[in-house]
């Protein structure tokens, strides 16, 4: 399991940094990206990807160097909320609406927003979703921050944009709040219930195929988990590892074997909402 490395985060407003942060083990955390990006939500890299997606709520997606410099910016429609995004086949990227309960695309290539790729009726709040190969999507389905509503499940999507059955994943312990998919699997970070003091940190896989559950990582059998508060975004390095940003820390997670997990960086304030690696 690679415990190193380098990483960007969204910090939250209000509980948070409110801007994009950087760590590496040389220089420890420091401001990331240009200054007007402001309470930023998911921030994505795909491996050989030489720049960084970041959706921001004020109705943009920005492309950065991974040295922080603006490469672009694609306006998006007023309203939208951006939260958690998804890289898609080729130059296609997704990004999930809070506020609107649907996932939108973006053509990076040509640097323009293409509108709606699915609408998510009976979603109260979406926590994350992956797309697959045959035009569908994985969905998480979350509680609210605010109302308490959400059904707590994990629903997949067929190419027409139908739930292809009832529910994808039904874990009566699960609280989603990111997903991933990694060979074969599909990873939900969890925290149940949700917004508890007494929470459970876990993170869940289940078979991408079936939805059966495949095994649990928490503080039971794994026990950096017992120190991480909050829990967010999830992104995999390049070997087994998934990283986990949260409200103080970053943990690395090696998903090969159970009960190996390190806290990698740490900070009270971080409160992440997603990470994307620069180097692993």
């Amino acid at each position: 399991m690679k415990q190193t490395g380098a990483f960007v985060v969204s910090s939250a407003a209000g509980i948070g940094h409110d801007r994009l942060v950087a760590y590496d083990m040389a220089n420890g955390w420091t401001a990331f990206g240009p200054d007007e990006i402001r309470d930023p939500r998911g921030v994505r890299r795909r491996a050989d990807d030489p720049f960084l997606v970041i959706n921001e709520p004020s109705t943009a997606v920005w492309l950065l160097t991974l040295e922080g410099v603006e490469l672009a910016r694609i306006a998006l429609p007023a309203g939208l909320d951006p939260g958690g995004g998804a890289f898609g086949a080729g130059d296609r990227y997704y990004l999930g609406s809070r506020s609107q309960r649907a996932i939108y695309q973006v053509d990076l290539h040509a640097r323009r927003y293409d509108g709606q790729a699915l609408a998510l009726e009976g979603i109260a709040f979406p926590r994350g979703f992956a797309p697959l190969s045959d035009g569908g999507f994985i969905v998480a389905s979350g509680t609210h921050p605010v109302t308490g509503e959400g059904r707590r499940a994990v629903f997949r999507y067929d190419a027409a944009g139908k739930v292809d059955r009832d529910i994808f994943v039904d874990d009566p312990a699960l609280d989603p709040l990111d997903l991933a998919l990694h060979n074969g699997y599909v990873y939900v970070m969890s925290e149940f219930p949700f917004g508890k003091d007494d929470a459970v940190v876990s993170l869940r896989r289940y078979d991408a195929r079936t939805g059966a559950g495949a095994g649990v990582w928490s503080a039971e059998n794994t026990v950096a988990f017992a120190r991480v508060r909050k829990p967010r975004g999830i992104a995999f390095g390049s070997d087994d590892t998934a990283f986990i940003c949260a409200q103080n820390c970053v943990l690395a997670v090696d998903v090969a074997a159970f009960g190996r997990a390190v806290i990698v960086a740490e900070d009270d304030r971080l409160a992440g909402q997603s990470l994307a690696l620069l180097s692993s």
